[in-house]
């Protein structure tokens, strides 16, 4: 069993993992030229959804401690976007003549859908129960409501990765935050192993 506090430290490292695998993977994915750099984008997304579903199986039972349905809710929301994240990073390994359209349509709309709704679970709760400073929960509602805007009306541009850096930036922190501070979770909680 793990103790609330190393599963809350863990899942810290794993919003920096699958921020970063995420980030690098589906460069890579979009520029491959040659199969190394492919194998490698691919490598790093199933990296980036084995880390979601790590975040979701950790949180899940401090969660909740706290708001049993949220709990489930927030794991469903993120295992099947750890689902829709690893379907995306095989697509180019299939070789389907339409790979390109169903992995858009996964990057695009399923992968933002699953995860706005989870995220707004997650940043409820902590907002709700106080396990983090407020602040950090309306960073986070704004930032999913950046990333509704940017993949409902898909802005051209250079600019149009503006409206996905608050959420970058807030899961980058938040990551940090549980690794060095954690939740703020009562001692009873702390103590119990999960």
């Amino acid at each position: 069993m793990i103790a609330p506090k190393t599963a809350i430290k863990i899942s810290g490292i794993l919003f920096l993992t699958a921020m970063v695998a995420s980030l690098l993977g589906g460069g890579l994915i979009e520029a491959a030229k040659r199969q190394s750099v492919l194998t490698a984008g691919v490598m790093l997304e199933i990296i980036n959804a084995i880390s979601v579903l790590g975040i979701a199986v950790l949180l899940f039972p401090v969660l909740k401690k706290v708001w049993r349905s949220a709990a489930f809710a927030y794991f469903g929301f993120r295992s099947i976007e750890a689902l829709v994240c690893l379907s995306a990073a095989i697509l180019p390994l299939i070789g389907l003549t339409n790979d390109s359209e169903l992995r858009a349509f996964h990057t695009g709309t399923l992968i933002p859908l699953f995860f706005c709704g989870g995220a707004l679970i997650f940043y409820t709760v902590l907002f709700k129960y106080r396990l983090l400073p407020r602040f950090i929960s309306i960073w986070g509602w704004a930032g999913v409501l950046l990333i509704v805007y940017l993949n409902g009306y898909q802005p051209q541009g250079e600019t149009a990765m503006l409206f996905a850096l608050p959420i970058i930036l807030n899961e980058i922190f938040l990551g940090i935050w549980l690794i060095v501070k954690g939740l703020s979770v009562s001692g009873e909680l702390q103590n119990r192993e999960i």
